[in-house]
């Protein structure tokens, strides 16, 4: 195919695009409101258990399909939950071993506390590139946190 031709060609099917983004599913931040939940290899109570995720623990939804989610976790893992065991709480994982919690949300405030990898927090707040943190328990406020440092909604 010459280039006049392949121009043509991507000219005419440019309108495809917006089309096929419309068509993809967006993922679908929320988290596990029970402790100790068995995510299953299919959208079925008999279907076998993956791993359990903890009360809290952040996810996104990749597919509804009846009364279960399919989901994804910070660290790839994916399956099938129940509807009835997740919440729309907006909570956060943090990624990094160790990560600085800030008094503000720049770079050169001052680092309050430090969270480890694992942790699950609240999500209290965003503004631009940082998210403001509270304790899982209390939601009393920890601090602000780069999004890049955290997985959730």
């Amino acid at each position: 195919m010459n280039i006049s031709r392949l121009r043509s060609f991507i000219d005419a099917n440019l309108f495809l695009i917006p089309l096929f983004l419309s068509l993809a599913v967006s993922a679908e931040g929320k988290s596990i409101n029970k402790d100790q939940v068995n995510v299953r290899a299919q959208p079925s109570l008999t279907s076998p258990i993956l791993f359990t995720a903890p009360l809290g623990y952040p996810i996104e939804i990749k597919e509804k399909k009846g009364d279960w989610f399919f989901l994804c976790d910070w660290q790839e893992n994916d399956g099938w939950v129940h509807k009835s065991l997740v919440s729309e709480k907006n909570t956060a994982v943090i990624l990094i071993e160790k990560a600085n919690i800030r008094n503000e949300a720049t770079q050169k405030s001052r680092v309050t506390s430090t969270a480890n990898q694992g942790e699950v927090y609240i999500i209290q707040e965003k503004k631009g590139k940082w998210t403001k943190l509270g304790y899982f328990d209390t939601n009393e406020p920890v601090g602000w946190i780069r999004n890049d440092l955290i997985f959730g909604e």
